[in-house]
This record gives structure tokens, C-alpha cells and sequence, in this order.
């Protein structure tokens, strides 16, 4: 019999260090809560709350950082806090539709910003993927 290793990509998020440093201040660095099983891969003590129109969730930040920020989400939790993502490969996000990003609880970052993401939703594993942008903003009520 053969066997192979299943994994679940759970919600998480990757973040670019100009990003990470807009949410937790200048020169922040993640810090190594899990290692992955993808070689250099690792899950963060830190944590974001992704916004939709009818709720929000806490993901984890995966490591390192990367070139670009995105949110991998199933379609599940896209539509339960109201995001409709189209299907697309993972990390295609262009002309996907808006969600924000902050720290969990709604904490004002150290910079009082939040992330502006795009959303899409992987063919291969159906997560969202949210490319961001910085902008001043309030944290939500």
C-alpha cells in the first residue's frame, strides 16, 4: 500500500515586510510559532483579522514574508463573512473584489492603518488571495 502525507491549508495570510511593518511598526519581524512541512515554511505567533460585510476572521501569518500580501481563505469562510471570490490559481488576484485587513480585535496598528486587499479564490485549493495596499484608516466597531 502506498501512503502520502494529506494536509489542510487552513486560513492564513502572507505578508509582504512593507505590510508587516505598516500593521506591527517599523522593522517588525515575525516570530516562529510552528515550522511547516514545506521546507523554510512556518506558522507566526502573529495574527490579522480579515473583514467582510458580514464579519470578520483571525488568521494566522505564515512565514517568511513574501512579495506581495494575500489571505488564503476556503470558500466557506469567504461567503460566511460575506466575500464572494471568483476561482482563480493562487496568487492571480487581479481585478478581484475588497476586503480590509487589522490586527485582531480591531487594535489600531502602531501606524493607525489597516491593509486594503483584493480577493480571489485558488482552482487548487479555492483560498482567497488578497493582494493589499496600505491606506489610513480607522479600526472597524
Amino acid at each position: 500500500m502506498m501512503k502520502f502525507l494529506v494536509e489542510t491549508s487552513a486560513r492564513h495570510a502572507h505578508v509582504s515586510q512593507a505590510d508587516l511593518e505598516t500593521l506591527f511598526g517599523p522593522g517588525y519581524q515575525l516570530t516562529i510559532k510552528k515550522d511547516l512541512s514545506q521546507p523554510g515554511q512556518y506558522a507566526s505567533n502573529e495574527k490579522v483579522t480579515v473583514n467582510g460585510p458580514r464579519g470578520q476572521l483571525i488568521v494566522t501569518i505564515l512565514g517568511p514574508v513574501r512579495k506581495s500580501t494575500q489571505v488564503e481563505l476556503s470558500m466557506t469562510d469567504a461567503r460566511q463573512i460575506g466575500l464572494t471570490p471568483p476561482i482563480r490559481e493562487s496568487g492571480d488576484t487581479a481585478g478581484s473584489a475588497g476586503c480590509r485587513i487589522w490586527l485582531p480585535g480591531g487594535a489600531r496598528t502602531p501606524c493607525g492603518r489597516s491593509i486594503s486587499a483584493s480577493l480571489a479564490a485558488s482552482s487548487r485549493w479555492l483560498p482567497v488571495s488578497l493582494p493589499v495596499s496600505t491606506s489610513r484608516a480607522s479600526a472597524p466597531k
